[in-house]
């Protein structure tokens, strides 16, 4: 009963963005008033494009919608294979230095993104 909810909701949301959505949303205010890309622009066409299977324009569009979510992934398989008494760890995911050169990439593909033309959103 639990897994009912967030089902919907996933499949409502997948199902928009299956039906083409994202053509009918408003540019970003941080890039029409600002002319500089934030690093959430792209988000909402990658995750279109993910629902499309379309996986290098996701990449395109920010990377931190395809990054993120696969990371989360391996956390939640650690946590379902615990529950059932299972031993399953990725080590790399815990150190702390994954982390912080993790942050250190995000945070040099915000900035970079705005200079370099080939990573800005489509």
């Amino acid at each position: 009963m639990l897994l009912v909810v967030p089902l919907t909701v996933t499949a409502a949301g997948v199902a928009l963005f299956w039906t083409g959505l994202p053509s009918a949303l408003p540019p970003c205010p941080t890039y029409q008033f600002g002319h500089f890309y934030c690093p959430g622009c792209g988000a909402t066409r990658a995750a279109a494009a993910l629902a499309h299977g379309n996986i290098p324009l996701a990449l395109r569009q920010n990377c931190a919608v395809v990054v993120l979510p696969a990371l989360a992934l391996l956390f939640y398989l650690e946590q379902v294979f615990k529950s059932f008494g299972k031993s399953l760890r990725f080590p790399l995911i815990h150190r702390p230095a994954f982390l912080y050169i993790m942050l250190g990439l995000w945070a040099a593909y915000a900035v970079l993104r705005n200079f370099i033309p080939a990573l800005a959103p489509v």
